[in-house]
């Protein structure tokens, strides 16, 4: 129903108007009866009536304002004046009126609607890179460093790894700290590990002695996503969900370089060719290749585009010669250094995605983690064939990126797995020799220590670090 009936904004519509009673047509007391709300005149149009109590206010609130409007006038003034504006002159409104414009208006109704809230803005202020050296009075390392590889452990730590015969674990003998908020990757070198955590952080531990923590680094802003070693342990790499990878002094703890990039790095890996050279795998389908001896090295030398999902896995393979990749696209490709063109492409309609990947010692096969809840092998070279009678089951992986890993005399695979176990299978047979329960959460890091012959170390979202023998 309209406000006023038959009303027009026109101004000739408002040339005429008169003094009427308007009559409340509210109904109270018994049947019949009429009130006389308002009994104050207004100006309205002629023949012109309101309906209701409703009506009458909204009606008189539209006449009122449109009023308002029609009292103001420019300011005419003199031409002959220096300050005559002419038709650009403002509107001049009596001192006694109080008007606030629409603008005003909406501003103070969104302030008053607006909810209020105790939460705090998140501080995405950058941190500066840092490193602490833990060094107590009991270390074994105090007052030397830590890199200098000891000579009175058990086992010869300067000897090339799978000369030993290999044992499954069978209990936990310590357990690190480890990170607040769960491991995402371990990495070692001979005696030291290095772990990443979704707390940001990445620490250095001892793995003989007292089996203490080292040395923390502080660089990431958010949560580690991949660590790798140097081939001498001196340095070591690190990418995060901050979308920057780093790399660092393994001693000092110096940031030696920072290489922003534009997606999330998922892997990074050391060309063993020329270790001044890296690769990383992002998240957005592209594998850049970076030379950290030049000057721009925030450019890189070659981009690797041709898988059509984020990158999952970087695999050094043949000898050092080439270079496997595995994505989200449910493909595995075959690169040569520096060509953009993949050797080979192993893709299927009933191929799942592989997260993980591991070289079997010597290099003649190469084992990769699917997400139907099995281990697949391949050809380590030639043409890549796929090993269908070898096949290792009966961990659960679906939904989860977990890492898995081949003992050093090639006897025995192993896997992390979503309820908290870690299983291994015998390489030979296919058959599961032991299934160890470390823990109710997902374990999605394990690494088998290349020195010994049954030290497994393992890892997941609860934050631990489990050193199995």
């Amino acid at each position: 129903m309209p406000v006023i009936v038959g009303y027009s904004s026109s101004d000739d519509d408002m040339g005429s108007l008169e003094s009427v009673e308007v009559v409340n047509t509210k109904q109270s007391g018994s049947k019949g009866e009429v009130s006389t709300g308002f009994q104050e005149p207004l100006l309205i149009p002629k023949n012109k009536l309101y309906v209701d109590e409703t009506t009458f206010k909204l009606g008189k609130r539209a006449i009122e304002t449109t009023a308002h409007v029609k009292q103001k006038k420019r300011k005419k003034g003199n031409p002959e004046d220096d300050d005559f504006s002419g038709p650009w002159a403002k509107f001049e409104s009596s001192e006694e009126e109080q008007y606030s414009e629409p603008e005003e208006q909406e501003q103070e109704e969104s302030e008053a609607i607006k909810p209020k809230t105790n939460e705090q803005v998140p501080d995405t202020t950058e941190s500066i890179p840092t490193s602490e050296l833990i060094d107590s009075e009991t270390s074994y390392y105090h007052g030397r460093s830590y890199m200098k590889i000891p000579n009175d452990v058990p086992v010869n730590l300067k000897k090339a790894p799978g000369h030993q015969h290999c044992f499954v674990p069978k209990k936990i003998i310590h357990t690190y700290n480890g990170h607040s908020r769960g491991v995402t990757k371990l990495e070692t070198y001979r005696h030291l590990l290095l772990s990443g955590g979704n707390d940001s952080k990445i620490k250095l531990w001892d793995l003989y002695h007292g089996r203490e923590l080292l040395r923390v680094f502080t660089g990431h802003n958010q949560a580690v996503k991949d660590l790798c070693f140097n081939s001498t342990g001196t340095q070591f790499l690190s990418s995060g969900f901050d979308r920057k990878v780093l790399v660092w002094n393994t001693e000092t703890g110096e940031l030696e370089k920072t290489i922003k990039v534009d997606g999330i790095p998922n892997v990074v890996k050391y060309n063993p060719n020329n270790e001044l050279e890296i690769l990383v795998g992002l998240s957005n389908k592209k594998i850049n290749h970076y030379d950290l001896s030049r000057e721009d090295f925030q450019s890189p030398i070659q981009t690797y585009d041709h898988h059509l999902g984020a990158i999952n896995s970087i695999t050094i393979i043949e000898n050092n010669k080439r270079f496997m990749t595995t994505s989200d696209d449910k493909s595995v490709r075959f690169w040569d250094w520096q060509i953009n063109i993949p050797r080979k492409i192993i893709s299927d309609p009933s191929q799942h995605s592989m997260p993980t990947a591991i070289v079997y010692p010597g290099g003649n096969y190469i084992a990769l983690q699917s997400m139907d809840n099995s281990i697949h092998v391949i050809q380590g070279n030639g043409k890549y064939k796929s090993m269908k009678k070898k096949s290792f089951s009966g961990h659960q992986v679906a939904g989860y990126g977990i890492d898995i890993d081949i003992s050093p005399d090639g006897k025995i695979i192993m896997s992390g797995d979503a309820n908290g176990f870690g299983y291994f299978w015998d390489w030979k047979t296919c058959k599961l020799i032991n299934k160890l329960k470390v823990n109710n959460k997902p374990i999605t890091c394990i690494r088998f220590l290349p020195h010994e012959t049954s030290k497994v170390l393992l890892a997941g979202t609860s934050g631990e670090i489990y050193y199995c023998d």
